[in-house]
């Protein structure tokens, strides 16, 4: 089918935005990226960027998947070294009944193709020798990896400009244009930038700019909250550490452990919660007392050898989240106006299916990964964009 070549602006300059710019633009589109901030800046360059299809969702695997290999395709072929790390991620199990749900659940993934298994506390210690804390078990998946959040950004924009992406940083977004029903453009620092499609990319601040066009959307920030140690010898953590998927979700907390390639222990632990009203990533926050004293108290826990090793930093930002943790990822009312925005913390993970499937979109191409699970109408009585 021959693809209708669109002027597209992208809002947002997180992975999300920066990826899709880069799938638009090989794909014959012109794209001009703008950033209210500084590129990466927003919790993109918070995340601990984590790339797996492991305990995340069922019905997405095929699309993690995807992703996923996207994701070791670019690091192969980029010529920045964005510390593409195939480490493998382990998620602890502490009690029986997370056991019985996570043998469960692993079946489930290998009849889909992913390489999972659970292992007991001797093949863990093989896997794993330092992770001595008191668990039942765990689950380990070889393919899981990792990325450095500035270096990946760093390599998309560079790929970018190489396309001849227009990228615009601090210049925010005053006002989306429509005419006869269509978007035409956006105005920015007084200045209107024409345009064929909009797409908004711009995490928690996303909800703000639909409602100027009355669509009210359930994103909320939530505080992304992390600490850092000195550095300490390499590999004594060597893979991505998680709590075991729960029945209640991410609402009944979540721990990432990881070792960077600076040798510093990145790790956090919400324990439940975390929403703040809109409006809440405006404020410049610090970390929680509580949540260090809970992320401290469970990285020594597993990691009992850690013990004295002494906190460098913490840092806090404000990810988009929707009541179901997925994107809402789409077309919306006015025509030429799309939404990319609500993943909860994983646009790292899904970048890449996200960006492919707004070019095809964009393109009014039949998209090749399936879409259904991120219509942004679903969760309000508005009728669906066609």
């Amino acid at each position: 089918r021959v693809v209708t070549k669109r002027s597209v602006v992208v809002v947002g300059a997180g992975i999300t935005g920066v990826v899709a710019a880069v799938f638009l633009s090989k794909s014959g589109h012109r794209v001009t990226l703008v950033e209210k901030g500084e590129i990466g800046g927003a919790v993109s360059g918070a995340s601990l960027a984590c790339i797996t299809a492991h305990m995340i969702d069922l019905d997405e695997i095929e699309l993690l998947r995807w992703s996923c290999q996207t994701w070791k395709d670019f690091a192969q072929d980029s010529p920045v070294d964005i510390e593409y790390d195939l480490c493998g991620q382990i998620r602890f199990i502490e009690c029986e009944e997370e056991l019985s749900a996570a043998i469960r659940y692993v079946d489930s993934e290998r009849e889909c193709g992913l390489d999972s298994s659970i292992v007991d506390s001797d093949q863990l210690s093989q896997i794993e020798p330092n992770l001595t804390g008191d668990i039942v078990a765990a689950t380990f998946d070889p393919d899981s990896a990792t990325v450095n959040p500035f270096l990946a950004i760093r390599a998309f924009i560079l790929q970018a400009r190489s396309l001849g992406v227009d990228i615009r940083q601090h210049s925010p977004v005053d006002e989306v244009k429509v005419q006869n029903g269509r978007v035409v453009g956006v105005v920015s620092k007084g200045e209107m930038i024409r345009c064929d499609c909009v797409i908004l990319a711009s995490g928690p601040w996303t909800a703000e700019l639909t409602r100027e066009f009355d669509i009210d959307l359930p994103i909320l920030p939530r505080k992304a909250q992390c600490l850092a140690t000195v550095a300490v010898p390499p590999k004594t953590i060597r893979r991505v550490i998680s709590s075991c998927e729960a029945s209640s979700g991410v609402e009944a907390g979540y721990t990432q452990i990881q070792q960077s390639f600076s040798s510093q222990v990145l790790f956090n632990t919400v324990l439940a919660g975390g929403l703040s009203e809109s409006g809440a990533q405006d404020s410049i926050s610090e970390v929680d007392p509580d949540f260090v004293v809970d992320s401290i108290a469970q990285l020594l826990h597993l990691f009992p050898c850690l013990n004295g090793v002494q906190l460098l930093r913490s840092w806090v930002r404000y990810e988009a989240v929707a009541p179901d943790q997925r994107f809402l990822l789409g077309p919306l009312e006015p025509d030429g106006l799309f939404i990319a925005a609500g993943d909860a913390g994983t646009g790292f993970l899904r970048a890449p299916a996200v960006g492919q499937l707004l070019c095809d979109m964009v393109s009014e191409s039949e998209p090749f990964l399936r879409h259904d699970l991120y219509e942004p109408y679903r969760f309000t009585n508005q009728p669906r964009s066609e």
